[in-house]
């Protein structure tokens, strides 16, 4: 393969970029899960999804399995799962004729790109032994044969990260965690509204004659994302490398679990980072995808302490953290509003925003005390404006 121009590979990462913006659309809380997923196929890492049934866990890859045109594998777990449920049937014909001990892989995981394992620590020993070498080093055991397998991210879903040290190793092999919740009280709407949406567009799907498909989303082609896997390596980590052994340091001073195998993994995470940003070279932003890469649930706090103590800004579980010129333009825009508000209900719904963007603020640039300052200045405008106009309707209350 070619080695791809530098213009060319910016190219390329800001349209994979770009289809993840658009993915995040049909997504309600759901960017920084986007994000993550993004970096864990730029890596070829796997994913833990961990939260509550009714999370959009399925419907997520689901959009990721559109975006490369590649049908996932999804199943649910439990105790009474055979592997044959996951890697395929016994090929009777074979082993009756050549006495060879086969299993048909069509359509099962091994020949998967993307999957989705429900439940995924309820596996039976033999499966999770078998998916530990199939996640770990894409390979399949079958019968005599070694298959290499084109698995490119695994997403396993949980409720609960478990504490048997049995599941440990298997556990491990996620590099990336996510915690999933659902949507907060301010974000209702947009879920029932963009939902609806997403309701009436599976019922035209479901209309459409056997056979016919209808293609409305852009596909981002393996070709591309195989450049992009290869271009992580060559991302340069120097300009961050000596936080990041700072950060590590931290971790293991304060008792949480790391070890020098996720240590080293997780350098992917910072390389895709910067990739996705379209940089060659890693920045400080690129280490906020550390906060995902803990091991022992305990430890969670602690990775969130250490990272942002650095003065990194890092996402809300749910939410990304936005450039401060975004937000700086969706205040402009909210203020140019108020003079053209015409109903109560639209007040409201300016308040709700600028609420919004102060909890962003926040949240994702504490130092930022300028911009919080303008967002509460424009609450109280918001506020005398609406007095103003309904002085009569509140006089009368």
């Amino acid at each position: 393969m070619t080695e791809p121009r530098p213009d060319q590979l910016k190219i390329v990462a800001r349209t994979f970029a770009s289809r993840l913006d658009q993915l995040k659309n049909d997504f309600v809380g759901r960017a920084a899960t986007v994000d993550l997923i993004g970096l864990a196929m730029l890596c070829r890492e796997h994913v833990l999804l961990i939260g509550p049934p009714g999370t959009a866990k399925t419907a997520l890859l689901n959009r990721f399995g559109e975006l490369l045109d590649s049908r996932p594998f999804t199943y649910l777990l439990s105790r009474f799962t055979e592997p044959a449920e996951l890697f395929g049937p016994l090929d009777v014909r074979r082993f009756q004729h050549d006495g060879e001990y086969r299993v048909n892989t069509d359509g099962m995981l091994p020949q998967a790109r993307l999957a989705f394992l429900d439940e995924v620590f309820q596996g039976s020993s033999a499966i999770l032994n078998t998916l530990l070498t199939l996640i770990n080093d894409r390979r399949f055991h079958n019968g005599a044969t070694v298959e290499q397998c084109d698995l490119v991210t695994l997403l396993g879903a949980t409720n609960e990260v478990p504490d048997d040290p049995v599941l440990a190793a298997f556990g491990d092999r996620f590099l990336l965690r996510c915690r999933l919740d659902y949507v907060s009280d301010d974000e209702l709407e947009d879920l029932l509204e963009i939902g609806w949406a997403g309701e009436r567009d599976t019922v035209a799907r479901a209309g459409l004659a056997a056979g016919e498909t209808e293609r409305t989303r852009a596909v981002f082609s393996l070709a591309d994302l195989r450049m992009l896997q290869e271009a992580v390596a060559a991302v340069d980590l120097g300009p961050v490398r000596g936080t990041y052994a700072r950060i590590i340091r931290d971790l293991r001073e304060q008792g949480a679990v790391f070890s020098d195998r996720r240590a080293v993994k997780a350098q992917k995470v910072i390389a895709a980072g910067a990739l996705l940003a379209g940089r060659a070279k890693a920045e400080a932003a690129d280490l906020a995808g550390l906060v995902h890469v803990w091991a022992d649930a305990r430890d969670e706090p602690v990775f969130l302490r250490v990272v942002t103590g650095y003065g990194i800004a890092v996402a809300e579980p749910g939410h990304r953290v936005r450039d401060v010129a975004d937000i700086r333009i969706d205040l402009r825009d909210l203020r140019n509003r108020r003079d053209a508000l015409a109903a109560q209900e639209e007040y409201h719904e300016v308040m709700r925003q600028l609420r919004r963007l102060a909890i962003e603020v926040r949240n994702g640039h504490p130092a930022e005390g300028g911009v919080l300052a303008e967002i509460q200045q424009e609450v109280r405008n918001t506020i005398t404006s609406f007095r103003e106009r309904y002085r009569e309707e509140l006089d009368d209350v």
